[in-house]
C-alpha cells in the first residue's frame, strides 16, 4: 500500500512531535503529489526543498532538534530573516494541509458512495483553502493550469494500488485514512504552535 509505508509519529505526552520520523513521513506527500504528473512538479520541489531545509536543521544538531517543536523555540526570537527553519516549517505545513484537505475529500467522497471522476473540484478546494492567500498572481495561475491535468479518480486508485496483490479499492481507502489521522495529529499540534506565537506569515509569493 502506498501511504502504508509512511505514518506520521506519534504525538507524545508534552505535545512533541519527533523531527526526523515527521520529515520521513512527508516525503510519503512529497511522493504522492509526485504521483500526480509533471505538471504538479513544483508542488514536489516545493516540498522537498522545505524537508531538506530543515532536515539540515536537525543534522547541525540532532538533541536540540530533536522535535518539531524545538525548531520554533530555538527561532521565536531571532530576526525575520533569520527564520529560516520557521519559515520551512510553515510552508511545508501549508502543502501539507493542502494535501490534507484533498485526501479527506477523496476518501468521504468514497464513503458517500458518490464515486466522482472528476477530482478537479476537491484539488480547487484543497488549493483555495490553504495555499492560494499566500501566492501572487503568477502562481495561481500555475496551480490552475497543475489542477487542469490532475488524474482522475479511477487513474489515481490505479496509481495508489500499483504493485498490490488483490487490488482493492476499499483497503487503499482504509489506508488513506489511517495516514491522514497520523497527519492531523502532528498538523493539529504545528497548526496552534503557529497560531499562538502568531508565525502565520501573509507574505504572498
Amino acid at each position: 500500500m502506498f501511504f502504508g509505508q509512511y505514518r506520521y509519529p506519534e504525538v507524545n505526552a508534552e505535545g512533541k512531535i519527533d523531527l526526523f520520523l515527521f520529515l520521513e513521513a512527508s516525503r510519503g506527500i512529497e511522493k504522492f503529489v509526485e504521483l500526480l504528473g509533471t505538471a504538479f512538479y513544483p508542488v514536489k520541489n516545493d516540498i522537498h526543498g522545505n524537508i531538506e531545509k530543515l532536515l539540515k536543521i536537525y543534522n547541525m544538531d540532532k538533541e536540540k532538534f530533536k522535535y518539531v517543536n524545538n525548531i520554533v523555540e530555538s527561532e521565536i526570537n531571532l530576526e525575520e530573516e533569520e527564520k529560516i527553519g520557521i519559515d520551512a516549517l510553515l510552508w511545508l505545513k501549508r502543502a501539507l494541509e493542502y494535501i490534507q484537505v484533498f485526501l479527506t475529500c477523496f476518501v468521504e467522497d468514497y464513503q458517500e458512495k458518490k464515486n466522482t471522476e472528476d477530482l478537479t473540484p476537491y484539488f480547487k478546494k484543497a488549493y483555495e483553502l490553504k495555499l492560494k492567500p499566500y501566492h501572487g498572481w503568477f502562481v495561481q495561475q500555475l496551480f490552475a493550469l497543475c489542477i487542469k491535468v490532475a488524474p482522475f479518480r479511477k487513474d489515481l486508485i490505479k496509481l495508489l494500488g500499483t504493485g498490490m496483490e488483490n487490488f482493492n479499492e476499499e483497503i487503499i481507502m482504509n489506508d488513506i485514512e489511517e495516514f491522514l489521522n497520523s497527519l492531523n495529529s502532528n498538523l493539529e499540534i504545528i497548526v496552534a504552535m503557529y497560531d499562538e506565537n502568531n508565525l502565520n506569515s501573509t507574505k504572498v509569493v
